[in-house]
């Protein structure tokens, strides 16, 4: 018999009346899932919801995400975006859209899909994206990107060795980094996916990332993870306010990071 998710964490702001995610969960999950909050709106939410209220000093996502990590430390568990849907993937023998919503019985067959991968080692996983190109012929991929979805194996991972909040956005790209240069391996499902309303939706991180802060972010973690990160320019596009603007976007070599860990694992046995 294999561990399950102990509890789902969704991280939110300014969303008291848009709660998609907690919307869009199984009753299965839902049952072991809540809504972080900030002190100062935490009084604001109906009674439907299971909230944990954060200290009031914390006022971001980056240090809300430490310490739901750091309450977590022996579980497994995940943390989520609050503006997420949850889809299937369409395969080769089936009519219809791309992604699919997700039932209830197949909830509860990701949950055992990523907790074997738990059981094997893989000790961060999450969903694809669906803004990237459905995958048909294969159902997950390994060592690679996890963004506004990550389930940890806090059994396994070392989570008061990692830096958590250093970075005021993309925490998520930091924190896999750090875990695959450690020898921490992942898996993504691309088989499930996750959708997202708009990256500047309004409420969560929107209240206070500018795309200056997003283009000093992106510098400082290609700083931080030098020879895996590699930025370029990007002119933003839709009809949000950075529409026009100058983005930095990043490719980032996730399976060389994972595979830096294992050089330097070989070269200190060469050592000794």
């Amino acid at each position: 018999m294999f561990l399950l998710i102990d509890h789902f964490y969704i991280t939110t702001l300014n969303r008291i009346d848009n709660q998609r995610t907690w919307e869009n969960l199984s009753l299965s999950w839902r049952d072991r899932a809540s809504l972080v909050v900030q002190s100062h709106e935490s009084h604001k939410y109906p009674n439907k919801y299971n909230l944990i209220v954060l200290p009031g000093h914390i006022r971001s996502l980056s240090p809300t995400k430490e310490w739901i990590a750091k309450q977590a430390v022996g579980t497994r568990f995940a943390i989520f975006d609050d503006d997420l849907a949850f889809t299937r993937t369409r395969g080769d023998d089936e009519d219809g859209p791309s992604n699919i919503p997700m039932t209830d019985e197949e909830f509860d067959y990701l949950e055992e899909i990523i907790c074997r991968w738990m059981d094997k080692g893989y000790s961060h996983c999450g969903l694809d994206a669906v803004w990237n190109p459905p995958t048909r012929n294969a159902a997950n991929k390994q060592n690679s990107r996890i963004c506004m979805n990550v389930f940890y194996d806090g059994t396994k991972i070392p989570i008061n060795d990692i830096s958590w909040s250093r970075l005021v956005c993309s925490q998520d790209f930091d924190v896999t980094l750090q875990l695959l240069r450690m020898g921490f391996q992942n898996k993504v499902s691309l088989e499930f996916r996750v959708g997202q309303v708009s990256t500047q939706a309004s409420g969560g991180c929107a209240e206070y990332r500018t795309i200056d802060l997003h283009n000093e972010c992106m510098r400082e973690l290609a700083i931080l993870h030098r020879g895996f990160v590699k930025l370029r320019e990007k002119i933003e596009t839709g009809s949000g306010e950075w529409n026009g603007q100058t983005k930095l976007a990043a490719t980032i070599s996730w399976k060389k990071a994972y595979q830096s860990s294992q050089i330097n694992t070989l070269e200190g046995f060469m050592s000794d």
